[in-house]
């Protein structure tokens, strides 16, 4: 199947720490209405081998009106999940032909993906996910990627998707976020505050109060931050959004 428009451009990052695996079981449905149809269920898989230990969770979305989007995404989660702990794997035997014994101390490498769900209806869905990965050293390290789009459009949503045209959508998000990170300068680095600029590519996800944008590791804030994340409230982007997303707001 042809889908463009969702292809990543990059490959998942190795070198990557959970600032909390976000445990998540059984059926997640969609926030907003009283019998939902669209939904989605978490598979579960352990690896526990002399390289290798971990769990993933692998979102199952499941009762959307396009067959063929659905079972993409389902095949595009598994995909990428199945590649990171592989490529986790073939590093950890790497390492144990470099170091040969002493490599015990270290190993098993671990690898674990987990996620949750920022909103889901039968329009929007927006899924982050955690990958973490420890491959030696002092702790691990941890990456969030996510996934949103428009069920209706069939389309991967950035940032000024949700937005109507001329909005100036970037200063809004960059001024709210600096707001906060003002009010908690302890868990940021200074340098970084007159450097924030958010652009379409930046990643985020949607929930039923807001728009929340995120940074990786160490981009404005020291490893004890963890993933900084920042919820900028619908009600304050409100005369800038498209009818379709101050709905989320509207059912909330």
């Amino acid at each position: 199947m042809e889908r463009g428009w969702l292809r990543r451009g990059h490959h998942l990052i190795l070198w990557c720490l959970i600032a909390g695996i976000l445990a998540l079981a059984g059926q997640l449905t969609v926030q907003a209405g009283p019998e939902p149809e669209v939904v989605i269920t978490s598979k579960a898989v352990t690896y526990e081998t002399e390289l290798l230990a971990g769990e993933v969770r692998v979102p199952v979305i499941a009762g959307l009106s396009d067959s063929e989007l659905e079972g993409f995404l389902n095949s595009q989660w598994e995909m990428e999940i199945k590649e990171f702990v592989e490529a986790i794997g073939v590093e950890a035997e790497a390492f144990r032909r470099e170091l040969g014994e002493e490599s015990k101390h270290w190993l098993p490498f671990q690898a674990y993906v987990d996620f949750r769900i920022g909103y889901l209806d039968e329009r929007f869905v927006s899924v982050p996910m955690v990958y973490y990965c420890y491959t030696g050293g002092a702790h691990g390290m941890s990456f969030q990627v996510s996934t949103n789009i428009d069920l209706a459009e069939g389309t991967r949503l950035n940032l000024e998707d949700l937005f109507l045209p001329g909005y100036d959508w970037a200063g809004a998000i960059t001024e709210e976020v600096n707001r906060q990170r003002a009010a908690n300068a302890d868990y940021y680095f200074d340098e970084t505050m007159a450097e924030t600029v958010i652009l379409s590519d930046h990643p985020f996800y949607l929930t039923a109060q807001g728009v929340v944008v995120y940074f990786g590791l160490y981009e404005i804030a020291p490893y004890s931050t963890g993933i900084p994340e920042f919820v900028v409230p619908y009600e304050y982007l409100w005369e800038g959004l498209k009818t379709e997303i101050q709905a989320i707001a509207e059912v909330k």
